[in-house]
């Protein structure tokens, strides 16, 4: 499925955050909250990973080519530690999206802080091959780590996603505005576009505009949806 995201400013859609669900045949909807760390304990997150970006990439061209908005347009894809381990991260990714014949400038890898605390050196290397490529790197749940302010030196990272739970309680409680205005400030200072998560009303995203954040993402734009809702919503957003 695809989220669609939101630049704030224009009020237009301008990418997407693929996210992996299981339509089981017998068991119905999994959530990935189940399947995900097995998969990581497995070593099969590697392929599902590969798989997930093979084939937002192409989507991506799909909907691109459907709606005449392809060139406005990239797609952000999550992945884990488990797939820096395997030391051909930066080759496997280039070859996917060039057999997908698409530019590597729209593809944005969505990292956890996580994943950089486990490997710092090896993702650092890896990243920067990617983001030399032209890739973007987005760093999600920005926020909600211990050292996340040195990351932004040391990793190429040029997307800061500010974690949902300090967007949902900005609202009533000023120490998490504080934060988001914070995090919002630095992002600008350093060059970076700021990405919230989990907008869920217009007075969020209003306040998100007034603070200057860049694009959002939520329940209130959009839930995540198949390919074919995504190209119809595109169209009528």
């Amino acid at each position: 499925h695809y989220q669609p995201m939101i630049d704030l400013a224009a009020n237009r859609i301008v990418g997407f955050e693929a996210l992996m669900r299981w339509q089981h045949p017998e068991r119905g909807f999994i959530s990935p909250g189940l399947f995900i760390p097995i998969a990581e304990e497995t070593g099969l997150i590697v392929a599902a990973s590969q798989w997930a970006l093979r084939e937002a990439c192409k989507a991506l061209k799909r909907i691109g080519d459907r709606t005449g908005h392809f060139k406005d347009l990239f797609m952000s894809v999550n992945f884990s530690s488990m797939d820096f381990a395997t030391g051909t991260f930066p080759e496997d990714i280039a070859n996917i999206i060039s057999s997908c014949d698409i530019a590597p400038e729209p593809i944005h890898l969505e990292i956890t802080e996580r994943l950089l605390i486990g490997q710092p050196d090896r993702a650092r290397e890896a990243l920067t091959l990617c983001r030399q490529a032209g890739m973007g790197i987005s760093i999600d749940d920005f926020g909600t780590g211990y050292s996340s302010l040195s990351y932004l030196h040391y990793f190429p990272i040029n997307i800061l996603k500010i974690d949902q739970k300090f967007i949902q309680e900005m609202r009533r409680n000023d120490g998490a505005l504080e934060l988001v205005r914070s995090i919002i400030a630095l992002g600008k200072n350093m060059k970076m576009k700021v990405v919230a998560e989990g907008v869920e009303t217009a007075e969020d995203a209003q306040e998100l505009r007034v603070l200057g954040c860049d694009i959002a993402q939520g329940y209130y734009f959009a839930k995540p949806m198949p390919e074919l809702d995504v190209t119809k919503f595109l169209r009528e957003f």
